[in-house]
């Protein structure tokens, strides 16, 4: 019990600290929002996390950019040339492009930093996402000299990128993702790493710049003054504290310390909905199991596909997240493009997620699990997963009843902060992992290329057809054909079933009634450029 107090004591002196001086708004025009705790970085080309990319979207702006309508605008380039063949885009950076120590920025800064992303050395976890830039396969499996790459300074003010292959979404592309944006050389060779740690040397060219960083604690953003849109800015100040604790959170909001947090405590849900506290905001992503394919225990597909058919969907969205997700038989989410319309609807899904079809999904489970030899889980293992606190170790505690009582399989149920679990999806040293995917922009190869045998997030599962088809799509320009390719490769995967989709995500937010403006991305990026306090 004591000890129960000191902790809730030291606690709330942190949350105190975090909304204290620094964040503590004055005018209508300062925000504070709670995104979790800390991130491992805020580095645009090493971030790996929604939060992160969240507080990147505020310092830093690509050659694209989106409005207030989520639209596509230019950003750091005013306009720009395609080839007709659509593999050559010619960029005209405009001439106010400036960092926010009001050095200009240039050409070369792009080079620089799209060659940093692809160089194996700095080892960023998401450089397949460079891919459609030519030869950056090549580059970063180690083939080619980063001087290769498809992008050059014409001059100071002209950049020129060619593609390996006609790319529909690039021009979102880098208008969304981290790894598209421009960041300091001199900085980094001076300061490292660290470079992202202090607001002196967290040198950024977006609409707002930081002006304190306190790690575990907060960081605070002021309008960039040298940012060449900083006349279109509502949001003077915008505070992010680190709290992770639900209800501290949700005393934030209500005490109107806090204007916008990612965090609540998920059993009062239905109470602050009742309230107007909360925001349910479509994602275009995929809440899934993460499976180590090299471990023994998952080795043969039957088991793996038992394992999935044996979750009853409908029962977790309904009465476990209960926040507006849908039961997920597949890994591409809906609202993702397809041909004529949603991917998702033209394929269907791949198991059925009817409540009506759960018993038959468990017959089809205990024939799978018979059929590799561990009839009613005679011999199979006892298996872990590994969760953070809250509603994903809710979800596994369900599964783990599932699991027993239709298969006979043990699930032991381990908590972990995020930090942790991502160590140990790195190492290798997890058998399951609660985690999932939101989309960095609309196009299916957004969630399928996350399982090449080649990207860095791949949990060991390769197969050859299946990169096969994705190649092969990326160099076919019919639309349709494309897309039926993307199908093709998605049944492939979804039969080999390396990892246990539950369900496509939604964004629960709490907001207090007071902010508004702000901007909600299906992408979970959020922008507060123009959000403002209403008295």
């Amino acid at each position: 019990m004591l000890r129960g107090k000191i902790s809730t004591i030291i606690f709330m002196a942190i949350f105190f600290v975090a909304c204290s001086n620094d964040s503590k708004k004055i005018g209508s025009n300062e925000i504070t929002i709670n995104m979790g705790g800390e991130v491992q970085t805020i580095d645009p080309h090493l971030n790996t996390s929604n939060a992160g990319s969240t507080y990147i979207m505020h310092a830093f702006e690509g050659l694209t950019r989106k409005d207030k309508n989520n639209k596509i605008a230019p950003g750091m380039a005013s306009d720009w040339k395609i080839s007709d063949d659509g593999l050559v885009y010619t960029f005209n950076i405009r001439e106010d492009a400036k960092w926010s120590d009001g050095k200009p920025l240039t050409a070369n800064d792009f080079v620089y930093s799209f060659r940093r992303v692809v160089n194996p050395k700095t080892g960023t976890r998401y450089s397949t996402l460079m891919e459609p830039v030519k030869n950056a396969s090549a580059i970063t499996a180690g083939k080619m000299p980063i001087e290769e790459l498809g992008i050059k300074a014409i001059d100071d003010k002209t950049l020129e990128i060619t593609l390996e292959n006609p790319t529909s979404y690039f021009l979102e592309f880098i208008a969304s993702t981290g790894i598209y944006m421009p960041v300091r050389e001199d900085i980094i060779a001076a300061n490292g790493d660290a470079w992202v740690l202090n607001a002196d040397t967290y040198i950024g060219n977006g609409p707002y710049t930081m002006t304190s960083r306190n790690p575990d604690v907060n960081m605070v953003f002021e309008i960039n003054t040298n940012y060449w849109a900083k006349d279109e800015l509502v949001a003077k100040k915008i505070t992010v504290v680190m709290i992770a604790d639900g209800t501290a959170s949700l005393g934030g909001i209500k005490e109107g310390d806090i204007d916008f947090s990612s965090v609540f405590p998920l059993g009062d849900t239905d109470k602050l909905m009742e309230e107007g506290y909360i925001e349910i905001n479509k994602a275009l992503g995929t809440s899934f199991w993460e499976i180590n394919l090299t471990n023994k225990a998952f080795s043969d597909s039957r088991v793996r596909r038992a394992l999935a058919l044996s979750i009853d969907r409908n029962y977790i969205v309904e009465i476990v997240t209960k926040t507006g997700q849908v039961p997920a038989g597949a890994l591409v989410p809906p609202s993702i493009n397809g041909y004529k319309g949603d991917f998702r609807e033209e394929a269907g899904n791949y198991m059925s997620t009817s409540s009506k079809d759960y018993e038959k999904n468990v017959e089809e489970a205990k024939r799978l699990m018979a059929e590799a030899g561990y009839s009613n889980g005679s011999g199979y293992p006892v298996i872990e997963v590994l969760v953070i606190p809250g509603v994903r170790q809710l979800e596994a505690e369900a599964i783990q009843q599932m699991w027993k009582e239709h298969l006979n399989v043990d699930l032991r149920v381990i908590t972990r902060e995020w930090a942790s679990i991502l160590q140990n999806f790195r190492d290798l040293s997890y058998q399951l992992i609660s985690s999932g995917w939101t989309g960095d922009y609309n196009d299916p190869t957004t969630m399928l290329n996350l399982y090449l045998s080649h990207a860095p997030a791949n949990p060991g599962y390769v197969n050859a057809e299946y990169d096969m088809l994705l190649a092969e799509a990326s160099i076919t320009v019919d639309v349709e054909a494309r897309i039926e390719i993307l199908h093709k490769a998605e049944k492939i995967l979804m039969n080999d079933m390396p990892i246990i989709p539950t369900y496509f995500r939604t964004s629960t937010l709490l907001v207090s009634p007071k902010l508004k403006n702000y901007i909600l991305d299906p992408l979970a990026k959020y922008r507060f450029h123009y959000s403002y306090l209403e008295e």
